[in-house]
């Protein structure tokens, strides 16, 4: 079920949901459900999920990973849809991990509404704990709300990774980031 692109929980309740479809009867269920060699519980079906994504994926901050995270950026930029922007860490040069996303409607508020180059909001709230990551949005406040201009993904929140960043999103976005300032963004 994982190669089929399901997550943990929905491969646990598709298989239980099978099973309520396979019993004839209420006692039958029970039975089943209860049979640990046909139904396994949750902490085996998470070892079997980890299998599966160091298989897949690699291991959690190892080579194999950011190989396989490498080529979904570039398939991802070659489908024409969004950019994507990947900085590998490095601990020997000390160069930060940074994935810099701009979306389809990312580019459109940078070209068009005028707050995107006067003033802009950094959340830098949540983390992705597992792989020891800050998820970071840019954002700018208009009549409509609050509107996106970009998300990144840090390996720390140093003064010099988000500038690095920053840069980046100026290369995706040429002459007309922040509503045509371009380059002449400070900082």
């Amino acid at each position: 079920m994982f190669y089929d692109g399901h997550s943990l929980a929905s491969a646990l309740y598709t298989h239980e949901y099978e099973l309520y479809l396979s019993a004839s009867s209420s006692k039958e269920l029970i039975e089943i459900l209860a049979d640990y060699s046909v139904n396994s519980d949750y902490t085996y079906v998470i070892h079997l999920f980890n299998h599966y994504r160091n298989s897949q994926l690699g291991k959690r901050n190892e080579a194999s990973m950011f190989q396989h995270f490498t080529e979904e950026v570039s398939n991802y930029n070659a489908s024409g849809c969004d950019q994507v922007i990947l900085q590998e860490y490095d601990s020997q040069t000390r160069s930060a991990f940074i994935l810099c996303v701009i979306t389809g409607l990312m580019s459109w508020v940078h070209k068009q509404i005028y707050q995107a180059g006067k003033l802009c909001y950094i959340d830098a709230s949540t983390s992705f704990e597992l792989l020891n990551t800050l998820i970071t949005l840019l954002y700018i406040s208009c009549i409509a709300g609050a509107l996106p201009l970009d998300l990144f993904v840090t390996s720390d929140e140093l003064e010099i990774t988000i500038k690095k960043t920053i840069n980046i999103l100026k290369i995706i976005l040429l002459e007309f980031a922040f509503f045509g300032q371009g380059w002449d963004v400070r900082l």
